[in-house]
């Protein structure tokens, strides 16, 4: 190949844009568009370990970027969280521990108790184990609240912005679930 040729498609590659993602063998797209028309971008994925062992890929999707914990708990627009199974099974059990220690970590008692039935209607959605290939899907929309779906079967829809902040704060709050996967949504990896 002649070095001019070379050149100009090394200058092409590279200002193309990037149609995917991918992190331990999960690819998500770039770019989403969500129930209600809203064109979301790619926030930035990392990787869930426990024990030094791979469990999920979580991905934030955002109306526009953000690294700003504070910023994004105080946008009102659509975002999504995509969680991608990676480990053989997780026990319905272990989710939903999961899932309380993270509500209980980062919320006071009060907004616990505002939010029980919420949070009680959220661990309902994870009834069954978590096994690798699964995907959730966890989109907000305003208006119509938080819509939780497992490999694209709607499991329900959970009213409310207090309950959307209080589960974004799982992964993005002062104590997430897995600092690594904070950085890795916020996109500071």
């Amino acid at each position: 190949m002649k070095p001019a040729l070379g050149g100009l498609l090394l200058l092409l590659s590279l200002s193309l844009p990037v149609q995917a993602a991918d992190l331990a063998g999960v690819f998500v797209e770039d770019k989403i568009t969500v129930a209600n028309g809203e064109t979301l971008i790619l926030n930035g994925m990392g990787l869930r370990e426990k024990l030094w062992i791979d469990v999920y890929v979580g991905s934030l999707y955002l109306s526009k970027a953000s690294n700003n914990v504070a910023d994004i708990l105080a946008m009102n627009t659509a975002l999504r969280i995509r969680i991608d199974s990676i480990y053989k099974e997780v026990s319905s059990e272990k989710l939903i521990d999961a899932w309380k220690k993270g509500f209980e970590k980062n919320q006071t008692p009060q907004k616990l108790a505002q939010l029980s039935e919420e949070i009680a209607q959220f661990y309902s959605f994870f009834a069954e184990s978590s096994k690798k290939g699964d995907n959730f899907v966890i989109d907000y929309i305003p208006g119509r609240g938080t819509s939780v779906t497992k490999n694209g079967t709607l499991l329900g829809t959970i009213e409310g912005i207090d309950f959307k902040d209080a589960l974004l704060e799982i992964w993005l709050g002062n104590y997430p679930v897995d600092k690594g996967l904070k950085k890795g949504m916020l996109g500071l990896n």
